[in-house]
């Protein structure tokens, strides 16, 4: 063997254990994000119950998402509101279920009593105050508030004109309403010195909450104030001057090509009062799924959900309204409904997602009810309501 052969074996096992050496370095870099052999990104579950047009606003503002935030995968998941909490609880028994829930502010108090949310992951700072305190129990965020509605007092531009208070509004042909409840009359009994407690007591037959009892029927019975299942419809087809709808209602009023214009409540009492939140969805994070892995990927989320971009386009698919007050700063917002609904919902009562309120609402609503419908004296019909409530807080 000479001596040539000798060195063309040396240099060829010199590559060799070259090659291997770069194998072996390549192999044990760290993958780079967004680079062939990368880290995959962190899959984020969201359930919601949004129908129609929303699913496909919500499923396009993911996307965008996503390709802004490469680290992570989100996927959505329908399930039907009825069956929300039960569906969640049980996922999460089993150690499974999303990391995030859109749902509404019942369904939100319902997991957080089943013990389903964490403590949420990003709190909205441009958040409406009594939208962010729907969302709080104890002092604590379990969710952060992300579109809602507020009832304002709308009138037809082409019929009505517009009241200063509530005698010149009920002298000029009043108002229809399709529920008489606290979440429509809200602003006008407030701000009439109506209360539910008083030192923590419930006090549903307060002289205050009797005598706005007695307004109503009064008004009711000179035909001012009408209780009509069909409000909007008769509205719209211009039968009626006013009604009280929630802000919600614009989109539709308009596409309906109807001359409309929009007040708040609280303009007719003096800007007293304080209006009941409608409808309102919000974020929040699992219980066992919000881990130290696992909370950068759903705060990212979480916080790209909540801007007003994103809520913007969920308003344009569906009807209710941002919660996120940087919205209506926006040029779109600057008109129509949102200059009104701005300065209601600002002004809306703050009740957190366990309060005392939300179990006497119901009962001042069946009150209120026995005596406009069912023709029971405001006096029997509070003082029955009075009873009950006494024995709901008792049962806490």
């Amino acid at each position: 063997m000479t001596f040539s052969y000798f060195l063309r074996k040396i240099i060829t096992f010199g590559v060799f254990i070259s090659a291997l050496l770069i194998l072996a370095n390549g192999c044990s870099r760290a993958p780079q994000t967004g680079q062939p052999g990368g880290p995959a990104p962190v899959v984020v579950d969201i359930w919601h119950s949004l129908q129609g047009a929303e699913i496909d606003a919500l499923q396009g503002q993911v996307q965008l998402i996503m390709e802004k935030q490469t680290e992570v995968l989100i996927k959505l998941k329908y399930v039907p509101e009825q069956n929300f909490a039960a569906l969640s609880y049980q996922a999460e028994a089993g150690g499974e279920g999303p990391e995030i829930f859109i749902a509404s502010r019942e369904i939100i108090r319902q997991l957080y009593e089943r013990g389903t949310l964490a403590k949420t992951a990003y709190i909205d700072p441009m958040a409406f105050p009594a939208a962010l305190s729907a969302f709080q129990f104890g002092g604590e965020g379990y969710a952060s508030p992300w579109l809602t509605d507020v009832p304002l007092l709308y009138f037809r531009t082409d019929t009505a004109i517009v009241p200063v208070n509530l005698e010149e509004l009920f002298s000029k042909g009043g108002i229809s309403i399709a529920v008489p409840n606290t979440a429509t009359l809200s602003t006008w009994w407030s701000g009439q010195g109506g209360k539910l407690l008083n030192a923590g007591n419930p006090v549903l037959n307060d002289p205050f909450n009797i005598a706005f009892l007695n307004q109503l029927l009064t008004w009711r019975d000179a035909l001012s104030f009408r209780i009509d299942p069909s409000a909007l419809k008769a509205f719209v087809g211009g039968e009626i001057p006013f009604m009280i709808a929630g802000a919600s209602q614009a989109k539709y009023l308009t596409q309906q090509n109807v001359p409309w214009g929009s007040m708040q409540l609280a303009e007719l009492v003096g800007g007293q009062g304080q209006p009941l939140l409608g409808r309102t969805l919000g974020i929040g994070n699992s219980a066992i799924k919000t881990n130290e892995a696992m909370i950068p990927a759903i705060q990212i989320v979480e916080e790209a959900l909540q801007t007003s971009e994103v809520e913007g386009a969920m308003q344009q698919a569906g009807p209710l309204l941002p919660a996120n007050m940087e919205y209506y700063q926006r040029t779109e917002a600057l008109k129509g409904v949102f200059p009104q609904a701005n300065i209601a919902l600002k002004k809306a009562w703050a009740l957190e997602g366990n309060a005392t309120e939300w179990k006497l609402i119901p009962i001042q609503d069946t009150a209120w009810s026995n005596a406009l419908v069912s023709n029971v004296t405001p006096e029997d019909a509070l003082a029955t309501a009075q009873g009950e409530a006494i024995k709901a807080l008792a049962a806490k």
